[in-house]
């Protein structure tokens, strides 16, 4: 049996959160203050018998900080076990925790293995039963609040049962067993119903058979291993009764002849008796004690125990290790210690909090490859921040997290349903997208997990010039906007955009993409490529259209044309001809044509630089020349506009008005507005500033920008 999933209700910064786990080494992934540590509390909550948690230690602060008034709610954290097969359900244990029917409409949304069952375990940190009788009467009678506002937390009881078949995250059964306390209403304690609650048991035997261990991230790994209860000791402790009594004979007797050769050196029985002489002097010989200074090491092995401990083979202290070194061998000693006891338990489960603390790139993946392995006897949980650990990380073992406020986060499993994704419109793939994403996505998937906002592009020329025109013409970077850009080099946008949907990651991504419409009278650009532009439009649209969290922008014909088209960017396009085309004819005659108004010259001159400096190297060339006055072609606006559309915030959108403001070279009628630009200090004049700002400058890139992400609200 292994834990699948973890439900956590109302704890800290998790209202409703549900997390999947497999076999083997899971990440939690996510932002700073997102609520990885959280979860791994509440986790440690239920199954760590170490992490002594109850009534004494709860606090306020504990409570989710979207109740506003925590009085009367319930914590919840419920762990669902799967793969129990028949012979486990022969162990007193594993039978307390399988019900005795299956429910299957709590079974609707879990993803499990149907050929063996499976088993809960719940904790309820709720109100004791007559406080709950209380409530419930006062919401009778319309005292609710009066009676509510008077709970303290030593009202509260920690209940622990198992056999619970319930969505706690279902806010309306969250209702049904609680009560809705906004509407002054809270349920009988006479009415609960023990098929969504379950049966109540002794979290005792439950921490008897299911093993947790817990590695914290600010772990003083020196400091560790000399307390009395290190892995070392703990791992002799284990297996003390396999030593030779032989052996053990041999040591004590070496003790014995140790202890007396200490007592025996002069020095030592010196000391003794001048303490024996001075007692003589001040109470005389009737009432002195005759005393002796000996050695006395103790002979039983699990004392000696205490003073093992390692070094490395080249050294003489372990002090002279590094961090990194330190931090895998502690790890590798609580695995160790893990299997050394592990005879006991029919789970063993290990939480690790930032694995790569102090530790190398390459040495951050052999490590997490190698935890992979240790599922034969323990299912590994951890949380990282690691890009390396989340670019080797199998993506069906990766738990994100987003921060939606600074009160609420939320849990997205970016493989929900992935396999179905398109299945009417897309041919056959030869592969699930599951695997398309888990080996195309290897490189790239740090930017796919951790940014707040996405663009898929199809090429080197985007990649590198959308960055570069972010930069020059707004002042700030996709970077500091929370935006990942990834070059998928091909138009197969679906692999990775799927990801991104309501039921997995709920995060913006924008498609950008050509449509390569040809130009009347052009000699570049072909009838094929313009069909499949719209075919591809197309299809995007078909598997995208209903889903708020993707959208396509589309370049009427390609990034080079689209963006030559634009008077102010023809300076920087001739200035790139200039430093590259050494024959003066054929500088002169691109230039031209660029510079000129007719269309089809212009549409072959840009695709002929393009195709004969290459069009990576050409982005490249134009990044370099790009300023402040350039124009963003509409269709990449918009879509940094979707992308960063949740996530822009007064700061940002001031810097680069600030930047903005001062690329212009203003006459003195601007003078008032300078000023007004230096001495700005509160929130409100700087939102009067941007608003000015928008209204002189209409047709400036940055109010453009302002404007699509929905204006000063955003």
């Amino acid at each position: 049996m292994y834990l699948k999933y973890i439900q956590i209700i109302n704890f800290k910064n998790l209202k409703s959160a549900r997390f999947e786990f497999a076999k083997g080494a899971n990440t939690i992934i996510g932002e700073n203050d997102s609520g990885k540590s959280n979860a791994l509390t509440a986790m440690r909550i239920l199954l760590d018998d170490s992490y002594y948690y109850n009534t004494k230690r709860l606090k306020e602060t504990d409570f989710s900080y979207a109740l506003g008034d925590w009085k009367g709610h319930w914590i919840i954290i419920s762990a669902f076990f799967d793969e129990i097969s028949d012979e486990d359900k022969h162990n007193e244990f594993c039978a307390e925790l399988t019900p005795d029917k299956e429910n299957a409409d709590f079974l609707k949304s879990y993803i499990r293995c149907e050929d063996k069952g499976y088993g809960t375990v719940s904790l309820f940190i709720r109100p004791c039963k007559s406080k709950r009788l209380e409530l419930e009467e006062a919401s009778q009678s319309g005292r609710f609040e009066t009676v509510r506002s008077q709970i303290k937390l030593s009202d509260y009881e920690f209940y622990y049962t198992s056999r619970s078949q319930a969505d706690f995250t279902n806010e309306n059964l969250y209702k049904s067993i609680v009560g809705d306390i906004s509407a002054g209403e809270y349920a009988n304690p006479e009415n609960d119903d023990s098929s969504v609650l379950g049966t109540k048991i002794d979290i005792m035997n439950v921490w008897q058979h299911v093993s947790t261990v817990f590695i914290d991230a600010l772990r003083d790994v020196e400091n560790e291993l000399r307390k009395p209860k290190n892995p070392i000791r703990q791992i002799i402790d284990t297996i003390e009764g396999e030593i030779a009594v032989t052996d053990i004979d041999d040591i004590k007797k070496r003790i014995t002849e140790l202890n007396t050769k200490i007592s025996n050196v002069p020095q030592i029985s010196y000391i003794g008796n001048q303490v024996n002489r001075k007692l003589l002097e001040m109470i005389g010989t009737v009432y002195s004690p005759d005393i002796r200074l000996e050695s006395r090491l103790k002979e039983d092995f699990a004392t000696l125990a205490r003073y093992l401990t390692m070094a490395p083979s080249d050294q003489n202290d372990i002090d002279l290790l590094g961090l990194g070194h330190l931090n895998i061998l502690y790890i590798a000693l609580k695995l160790v210690e893990f299997e050394a006891n592990r005879n006991r338990e029919l789970l063993n489960i290990m939480i690790i909090e930032e694995p790569e603390a102090h530790i190398h790139t390459h040495i951050q993946k052999t490590l997490f490859d190698n935890l992979q392995v240790v599922q034969t006897y323990t299912q590994v949980v951890m949380s990282t921040h690691s890009t390396q650990l989340s670019e080797v990380a199998d993506i069906e073992k990766v738990n994100i997290m987003k921060k939606v406020n600074e009160q609420l986060s939320l849990v997205m499993k970016p493989t929900n349903g992935l396999d179905n994704f398109g299945a009417d419109v897309l041919k056959h793939r030869g592969m699930a997208f599951t695997q398309i994403l888990s080996r195309y996505l290897d490189a790239k998937r740090s930017v796919l997990l951790f940014s707040k906002g996405v663009i898929l592009v199809e090429g080197d020329g985007e990649e590198i010039l959308i960055p570069a025109l972010v930069k020059k013409v707004l002042g700030v970077s996709l970077d500091e906007m929370g935006i990942g850009l990834i070059n998928v080099g091909s138009v197969a946008f679906e692999n990775v955009a799927c990801i991104f949907d309501e039921t997995r990651l709920q995060r913006r991504c924008a498609i950008v993409t050509d449509l390569d419409a040809i130009v009347d009278g052009a000699t570049k650009g072909s009838q094929e490529a313009m069909d499949i532009g719209v075919a591809r439009k197309a299809r995007l649209t078909s598997l995208f259209d209903s889903n708020p969290y993707v959208e396509s922008f589309y370049a009427p014909h390609t990034l080079e044309v689209d963006f030559a088209s634009i008077e102010n960017n023809k300076e920087f396009i001739c200035s790139v001809i200039s430093h590259t085309y050494k024959q003066k004819a054929a500088r002169e005659k691109h230039i031209a044509a660029i510079k000129s108004g007719a269309v089809a010259a212009r549409y072959d001159a840009v695709l002929t630089v393009a195709q004969n400096i290459q069009k990576g190297w050409y982005a490249t060339l134009l990044a370099s020349e790009i300023r402040a006055n350039a124009v963003i072609p509409t269709y990449i606006l918009d879509a940094i506009a979707f992308a960063a559309k949740d996530v822009v915030s007064q700061k940002l959108l001031w810097k680069m008005v600030k930047y903005s403001f001062g690329e212009y070279d203003l006459s003195s009628k601007y003078d008032d507005m300078k000023k007004e630009f230096a001495e700005v200090e509160t929130s409100e004049q700087i939102a009067d500033l941007i608003s000015d700002f928008c209204s002189e400058f209409p047709d400036d890139m940055v109010t453009a920008f302002i404007a699509k992400v929905g204006g000063l609200s955003a």
